[in-house]
Order: structure tokens, then C-alpha cells, then sequence
């Protein structure tokens, strides 16, 4: 059964993570925090501050808030989500910093976890999505209408808290047979431009820590849950045939394929916006544009919310829009964050309504390994004039962190970089916890 060998492999692991391995799941932490930091005053963060109750849990960015546990991995959790500026793991679709580490951390400040049992936890639950997604994934999963993210999210936050609460591979098994029946959340929002997007993981990553603590205390979940006849490959995938088995692998760990956003938007979007800033850069006039078009992979062409050029009036449509992306990256040459607020511009309305999305076989072949875009514009004059993004953007993590918490933490927040950077110096997650006003 599938999960009882992820749950062995997971253990098995375990004492093998390296340094390097560590050291990433550092700067995932770091990220996440950036993100919880940045997007502490958005609704949807006031929102699932405001129906938490007491506790001796963390939530961060607050000025020392504190809830039950659960309350403060949800609260965390839509923090670290509220910007859509997290981190991506793009084989599975997910956002694994918004789901494990809010769960993670919890429980490590609950138990005083030293911080590399916490960072090693982050690597087993990074990979525990990345195996589960390997299995379950389909064209059928995204064309029903799952988000990836929510279905997959539990498992994560299941594996983080099953290492941290020291679970024998049995009873962490049973952890993520709990959790796989918590496994929801439907892309509808990115029809509707509604706000459950920023909930949806919160509510795994809640789900994945019960789901520990239930099997911590001899619940049982079924193993068979992914793999058996009315498992999640079957229900939410439509995949009939056998499940291949899971293959963790300390050389190939799904924390060392995720990637870091330079920009507050979907994951989707992040090349074309770099491809329109290229183009912006040789001096394309955006009143010039008679059309454009985003060539891409098809995953990015078909995903929810993603071809959309003329329903922009909501914010999270706006970071869903592959044309908005390229409209305001080509006027502004950056993309500001403002853009995403507020009464929409006319002017980029009416030039996203000018560009299309186009699959682009050599990139579609490429994804995910490359996530190649490029951008086509036919100018007035009749030139028509392209840029690729080919070369990933190198995101500094560190400069994100101090962007986004420095005028939360001020001074403060060089211990925290310091915790992190150096976990082998005897910081427990309590005393990073506390850190985290």
C-alpha cells in the first residue's frame, strides 16, 4: 500500500537528509515567513486571525498573538498565502511552504523541537506531496477541478508533524490515511474571483497536523487511501490502472526542485512576466501593441484562472491572469504589486484584452523540468517583436525576508536570520516561535 511505504521511506530518509538538504528547507522557512510578514494586513489574514481563539500557539507577524494550535497553523498558514508570492514545487502544482511549514513550526514550538528535527521535518513534508501528487495527478484531476495544493497539502503537513511527534512508520501511515480524507478545494474561485483560494491550503495544513495527533493516539487511517479502489488516484485523478510505488530518494528531494516567485503572482505567470519585462526593457510602447501573445505550456494554458484577458475586476484574478501579468509588466516594466489592488486600470484592461495564450510545444515537452515562455508583440508599425524567458530569475530569499519583515521586526530580525541560517547552534522552535512577533 502505498502510504505504508511512504511512510517507510520517509523514515528510512530521515537520518540521511544533508546539510544541504537542511540548509534549503531553511530558506523555504524563511520564505514562507517573508510571505506571512507581507501579507499580514490583507483581508483574508485579518479574517483568519479574527476567528481564532486563545492558545499558548503563535501567530506570527501579530505583535505576539497567540491561539490554539490548529487556530494558529490555519491563521499562519492564509498568511503565508495571502500575497500569492510562495514558494513551488511545479511537478506536483503545489505550494508546499504555505501547508508544511505553518504545521511544522506549530508543532515544533509545542514540543520544543531543536531546529534541525524542524528543518528535517520540512524536507520529509515537501516530499510526502511530491510522492502523493506523483501518484493521484492526471489531466482528469485539473479538467474535474481540483486545486492541487488543498488535495496534496494534508499529506505534508501529516509527514512534518508525524517526524516531529515521533511516530513509529505505522502510525504515521495511519496519519496520512487520516489525512487523505481531508484532501479538498475546487479552482472555482478562479472563475468567480472569490477569496476561499487563500483558506484552501490553511485548511490542509489544519487538517494534516489532526490528522498526526489523532494517529499519535491510535486513530487509524486507511493506508490504502491513495492506491485502493476508492482511493484519491480513483475519486480525484480518474487513474484506474495500478499506482506505481513511491521513490524517495535523498539525491532527487522535492524541497531541492522548488522554486522561490520573484513576483506576487501565480506561479503560472512568472515567466511571461519576466519575458514582457524583457520587452519592456527595448522600449515597446504598450500604446503600440496591436496584439500580443503568450506562448506557453499547456499546463499554464489550461490552468483555472490562468487565459483570462477580460474578467480582471477581482485582485486574484488579476495574480491569475497570464494577459494581465504581460499588460502590466509591459507598461511598467516591473510588476507593482498595486496593480493587484484596487480599481482595475483601464488601460491594462484594455491591453490585456488584446493578448492571447498559446501553447508552445517545445516548452509545453519541457514542463516541468523548464518553464519556458515567450512573448510575441505586433506593433503598429508592423514589427513584430519577441522575448523568452529561459534563464530562471534568481530570487534572493534573504533580501525578501528583510523586505517584507524588517518593518515588523526591526532589529530583531537578524536573530531570526541568524536561527535559521546556523539551526545547529541550539535555538529550539519555541525560541524561534518567540521571535516571530
Amino acid at each position: 500500500m502505498l502510504l505504508t511505504d511512504l511512510a517507510e521511506q520517509l523514515d528510512t530518509a530521515a537520518p540521511g537528509i544533508t546539510g544541504e538538504l537542511i540548509d534549503q528547507a531553511g530558506t523555504c522557512l524563511l520564505d514562507a515567513l517573508a510571505c506571512a510578514y507581507g501579507g499580514r494586513d490583507l483581508p483574508w489574514a485579518r479574517q483568519a486571525r479574527a476567528i481564532a481563539g486563545s492558545g499558548d500557539a503563535t501567530i506570527w507577524a501579530t505583535d505576539g498573538l497567540r491561539s490554539g494550535l490548529t487556530d494558529a497553523v490555519f491563521a499562519n498558514s492564509v498568511a503565508c498565502h495571502a500575497l500569492l508570492h510562495e514558494d513551488t514545487h511545479a511537478e506536483s502544482r503545489v505550494h508546499p511552504g504555505t501547508v508544511v511549514i505553518p504545521a511544522a513550526l506549530a508543532i515544533g514550538e509545542r514540543l520544543r523541537s531543536p531546529l534541525p528535527a524542524l528543518l528535517r521535518a520540512i524536507v520529509l513534508g515537501y516530499e510526502a506531496i511530491a510522492q502523493v501528487s506523483a501518484a493521484v495527478l492526471t489531466e482528469e484531476f485539473g479538467a474535474r477541478g481540483w486545486r492541487a495544493s488543498s488535495v496534496f497539502g494534508p499529506f505534508g503537513a501529516a509527514a512534518a508533524a508525524a517526524h516531529l511527534l515521533g511516530l513509529k512508520p505505522i502510525a504515521a501511515a495511519h496519519a496520512l490515511g487520516i489525512a487523505a480524507s481531508s484532501a479538498a478545494g475546487l479552482c472555482q474561485w478562479a472563475r468567480d474571483g472569490t477569496a476561499e483560494v487563500f483558506f484552501q491550503n490553511a485548511g490542509a495544513a489544519r487538517a494534516g497536523v489532526v490528522a498526526a495527533l489523532l494517529a499519535g493516539e491510535g486513530a487509524t487511517g486507511a493506508t490504502s487511501a491513495v492506491d485502493g479502489i476508492f482511493g484519491l488516484r480513483q475519486a480525484f485523478g480518474g487513474a484506474r490502472d495500478e499506482a506505481g510505488p513511491p521513490d524517495v530518494r535523498l539525491d532527487r528531494m522535492a524541497i531541492s526542485q522548488t522554486f522561490f516567485k520573484a513576483h506576487p503572482s501565480c506561479a503560472l505567470t512568472q515567466e511571461p512576466i519576466d519575458a514582457a519585462i524583457a520587452l519592456a526593457a527595448q522600449g515597446i510602447d504598450p500604446a503600440q501593441v496591436v496584439e500580443a501573445t503568450v506562448h506557453t505550456s499547456g499546463v499554464a494554458a489550461r490552468y483555472p484562472g490562468c487565459a483570462n484577458a477580460t474578467a480582471l475586476t477581482a485582485p486574484i484574478s488579476r495574480q491569475m491572469s497570464l494577459q494581465f501579468a504581460v499588460a502590466a509588466a509591459l507598461t511598467d516594466g516591473e510588476i507593482r504589486p498595486e496593480r493587484y489592488a484596487g480599481a482595475l486600470d483601464p488601460g491594462l484592461a484594455k491591453l490585456a484584452a488584446r493578448i492571447s495564450v498559446a501553447v508552445d510545444p517545445v516548452a509545453d515537452a519541457a514542463f516541468p523540468a523548464r518553464r519556458d515562455a515567450r512573448v510575441t508583440v505586433r506593433l503598429t508599425d508592423g514589427r513584430v517583436v519577441s522575448a523568452e524567458s529561459c534563464e530562471r530569475v534568481q530570487v534572493s530569499v534573504i533580501e525578501k525576508f528583510r523586505s517584507y519583515a524588517e518593518p515588523v521586526l526591526g532589529a530583531g530580525i537578524d536573530t531570526v536570520l541568524r536561527a535559521v541560517r546556523e539551526p545547529f547552534s541550539g535555538t529550539d522552535s519555541a525560541e524561534l516561535a518567540a521571535h516571530l512577533r
